[in-house]
């Protein structure tokens, strides 16, 4: 029996399958903005990862393990199998819970959810009990993952572009030259709001100037496709939607957004044609400017 095989004809472009001509669907874009075309390059070049670790550092972080005393308090919850208490004793003294639980949030954020939802505890417990106890203690110190820290990462790195980081006195009066504004997210999106008069949901990464025109900037490393890594797709392609305020938006992002695609955030990327580029190219967009 023939098997049918569908795809998008393109007189160019065949591979032979059991001896037949099959029509392979290429890469398709839409026309990209320059930035966009040279971030496809330079992220489908070989060293595209070893150029992006100078501005991602990935960090070794140590274990943290618990108290002495925090430990005996669990290990009793624990051998007397009191699920509240255990869960209260793990949220209260452990950093990083020993089981991901989409409910564990919930739970520190409101502690008398412990009381009040009693089936939701017990079933989290059973997770806790399934482990022996040196392996619950184990996982309780597991190290902070390295991509809670990725945003940190990249303003360490934005001094080695060669610019002076100054306050906010400075960059205003400067009308020459190419300045960055040192600061956490929350103090650039104050500037950025205040004096630039720039509508801003969440903080930012990057307040540049050169000579008297603003750059305002988001950078995400985006490392695995779905869930939380899209939803900062998202947040980013709003961010430079939103024309609001006197400074050029763009937004850095890398990872596997540029790998080549006809469908995803590839494919977004390529047919939104807006501000978007890697942050191994931010020196040469602000020389351009």
């Amino acid at each position: 029996m023939l098997s049918m095989v569908t795809a998008v004809i393109n007189p160019f472009s065949c591979q032979s399958i059991a001896g037949l001509k099959i029509p392979v669907r290429p890469f398709v874009c839409g026309p990209m903005n320059e930035w966009i075309r040279r971030s496809m390059q330079v992220a489908n070049s070989p060293g595209y990862l070893d150029r992006l670790s100078r501005i991602y550092e990935m960090q070794v972080n140590p274990r943290r393990p618990l108290e002495a005393s925090a430990v005996r308090e669990i290990r009793n919850a624990y051998k007397k199998r009191n699920d509240r208490q255990l869960l209260e004793l793990l949220i209260k003294h452990g950093e990083i819970f020993p089981v991901k639980d989409s409910y564990v949030g919930f739970l520190k954020k409101e502690p008398r959810a412990l009381r009040e939802n009693p089936r939701t505890v017990s079933r989290i417990a059973k997770r806790l009990y399934s482990m022996d106890f040196d392996t619950l203690m184990y996982e309780a110190s597991r190290p902070m993952e390295t991509n809670r820290q990725l945003g940190h990462a990249f303003k360490k790195w934005l001094p080695e572009l060669g610019y002076r980081v100054v306050d906010e006195a400075e960059i205003k009066k400067s009308k020459r030259g190419i300045l960055l504004l040192g600061g956490g997210d929350e103090k650039l999106k104050h500037f950025a709001t205040s004096h630039l008069g720039c509508k801003l949901r969440k903080g930012i990464d990057l307040v540049a100037k050169k000579h008297s025109k603003y750059i305002i900037g988001e950078a995400k490393f985006l490392t695995t496709p779905g869930g939380e890594q899209d939803r900062g797709f998202d947040d980013a392609e709003s961010f430079v939607n939103n024309r609001s305020g006197n400074a050029t938006r763009i937004a850095l992002l890398d990872g596997y957004v540029w790998l080549k695609s006809n469908k995803g955030l590839n494919q977004r990327i390529c047919l939104g044609n807006n501000p978007i580029m890697s942050a191994i190219l931010l020196k040469q967009f602000i020389k351009a400017l």
